[in-house]
């Protein structure tokens, strides 16, 4: 029976001394059973040898038990036992309720959190951290390697220095903002932000930190910087344009300057109101009384301390929008949610309105009984006016491109009817000729600006559309017969090209097309025209104009030709940085090749 307890109960101490005493108990019984069997059979040999065993067993059990009794001394008592167990009971409730504190306030500030022992390289990384890579739990080990293989290599070596400039005590806390690789295999911008500890011996052994999530902040200051460098681009570029043309939109130039210097104005302000936003942080009772609150959230209402905890959230948020907040609360109660973020309006002391950004979560007992809500409360006032303030000066802005452009093409319409005017005084006929030619050059340009004034972005137009239009409007002004001559048209979709473009490129079509329907086709010959622009790589475009008319001369030389026409090909051509190449094997085949900017 004892050796079948220590069996079961191998946690019990000194196991071995219960063997010895199951040794001598069962050599003692054996003892007294050859006394009585001695009684028939005088086997006295064997009856002393077993005395003699159980001598030795007995004594052996004596030594052994002597050292033995200091030890079973100091054993607890069962008293000393259970107050050492009701101690401990209290210290792991503590625990668990600080720790589910944590864990809660973690939840609501919505930012990972890494814990990192320098000296082995295990990194703990909290569920939210790898929830906002998109991991699961298992799916991340805890070694510092699943951090630094995750960073984006071009900000591995930034994260590297910031780290040792803190370790070497050059920075007071570590902090880098850099590029994260998700499950998914997007990248996501994290603010990481630590704090070392060093030992006696000025060596680092431990550095805790947390992850915020800051990709939306990156990719509105990445639409805002291009959005302004493109605007600024544009606004140059028609400045230059308006000058040439008319000195009379001078006012207009200098009103636009004004606003985009608002612009940036307003967006400094925005990102400042962002990076120094206060975050308040209130523990709130069941019926909405507030228990505990931080000085931030005094900042934010206008109240003091004692002010605060005298109030219930219902009585400082604004009545449009407690119902919403006050349904969030019930789902939590209920269990069907852990927490909520939305935006609303708490009411400040002098009787304003803030607008505030608040994530609420729920702190329970350990019966799971509600206990009271943690609210996490940011003020984003100022980033609501400075949205709006945006959204006023981009419509501002886009109305002044449309007016620009539409201005433009009013102008060279302008220049065209005065053109034509002038024509009428003109006797010869190849000033005549001359006189038409620029009128179709001024009218090519203007469509560039009211396909402009008609795209979507006002920076750029659909090149299919254009050339569609183009050559319909020279159809008409040659009066072509489109069963003796077809012109057919192949462009590739999506080619869209900005104003320092399209206007070379719409001038060198002019030409190419006026030139196969002047010459190509003598004394009404049969015969098409093809007009194909594709974009052959991710940066160049290849324009083709073949005709199969009567070709050209044999001795043409395309550089030593005194023409307007050719000379203008030419000049366009290097002004789009382009390559010119002429085939007149059947008909002609002019073809450029020219970077997409």
């Amino acid at each position: 029976m004892l050796v079948y307890f220590v069996r079961k109960r191998r946690d019990v101490p000194f196991g071995w001394i219960f063997l010895m005493f199951s040794a001598f108990i069962i050599a003692c019984g054996t003892t007294h059973l050859m006394n009585v069997w001695t009684l028939w059979h005088p086997t006295y040999w064997l009856s002393g040898f077993i005395k003699a065993i159980t001598a030795f067993v007995s004594v052996l059990t004596a030594i052994e038990l002597f050292p033995l009794i200091p030890k079973a001394l100091a054993l607890p008592s069962p008293a000393q036992l259970a107050k050492e167990i009701a101690e401990r009971k209290r210290t792991e409730e503590v625990l668990r309720e600080s720790e589910q504190r944590w864990q809660l306030a973690l939840r609501g500030n919505n930012d990972g959190i890494w814990d990192w022992n320098v000296k082995t390289n295990e990194v703990f990384f909290s569920t939210r951290w790898k929830q906002m890579l998109g991991y699961a739990e298992h799916e991340i080990s805890h070694h510092l390697d699943e951090s630094l293989m995750r960073v984006h290599p071009d900000d591995l070596n930034s994260v590297i220095a910031a780290v040792q400039n803190h370790f070497s005590r050059t920075t007071p806390f570590y902090t880098n903002e850099h590029r994260f690789l998700c499950k998914d295999g997007t990248y996501k911008w994290i603010l990481d932000r630590g704090q070392a500890l060093w030992d006696e011996n000025g060596n680092v052994v431990r550095m805790v930190g947390s992850h915020t999530d800051i990709t939306e902040r990156k990719q509105a200051e990445e639409t805002l910087s291009n959005l302004l460098g493109q605007l600024e681009g544009i606004v140059e570029q028609r400045t230059l344009e308006l000058t040439q043309i008319n000195y009379s939109l001078q006012t207009e130039i200098t009103e636009r300057q004004r606003i985009e210097k608002a612009l940036r104005e307003s967006e400094q302000q925005f990102r400042a109101a962002f990076h120094q936003a206060a975050v308040g942080i209130a523990h709130v009772g069941i019926n909405g009384q507030f228990l505990l609150v931080n000085q931030k959230l005094c900042d934010i209402v206008g109240y003091r301390s004692q002010e605060v905890q005298l109030l219930s959230f219902q009585e400082i948020t604004h009545p449009d929008d407690l119902e919403n907040d006050l349904k969030y609360i019930n789902q939590m109660l209920a269990g069907d949610i852990s927490n909520y973020s939305l935006e609303k309006r708490y009411f400040r002391k002098n009787g304003s309105i803030v607008w505030i950004n608040i994530t609420v979560s729920l702190m329970r007992e350990l019966s799971g009984e509600p206990k009271y809500f943690i609210s996490v409360i940011e003020d984003i006032s100022d980033r609501k006016q400075s949205h709006e303030q945006i959204q006023a000066s981009l419509l501002e802005k886009e109305v002044l491109l449309k007016e620009i452009y539409h201005r433009v093409k009013n102008n060279l319409q302008v220049v065209s009817s005065l053109l034509n005017l002038q024509s009428a005084y003109i006797k010869d006929t190849e000033d005549m000729v001359i006189f038409q030619q620029s009128q179709q050059r001024i009218a090519s340009m203007a469509l560039v600006h009211e396909k402009m004034y008609q795209s979507p972005d006002l920076a750029k137009i659909n090149l299919n559309e254009y050339v569609q239009d183009l050559v319909s409007s020279l159809c008409t002004c040659y009066e072509l017969n489109i069963d003796t001559i077809a012109i057919n048209i192949n462009v590739d979709d999506g080619i869209l090209l900005g104003l320092d473009t399209a206007i070379p490129c719409s001038l060198i079509i002019h030409e190419l097309v006026s030139n196969s329907l002047k010459h190509a086709f003598a004394e009404g010959r049969l015969g098409e025209i093809n007009i194909e622009i594709k974009n052959t790589s991710l940066n160049e475009i290849s324009l083709v104009v073949r005709d199969n008319g009567i070709g050209l001369p044999s001795n043409f030389d395309f550089q030593d030709t005194a023409s307007l026409g050719w000379e203008l090909i030419d000049a366009l051509s290097s002004q789009l940085s382009g390559d010119i190449t002429i085939n007149s094997d059947i008909g002609v085949e002019f073809k450029i090749n020219f970077p997409l900017v």
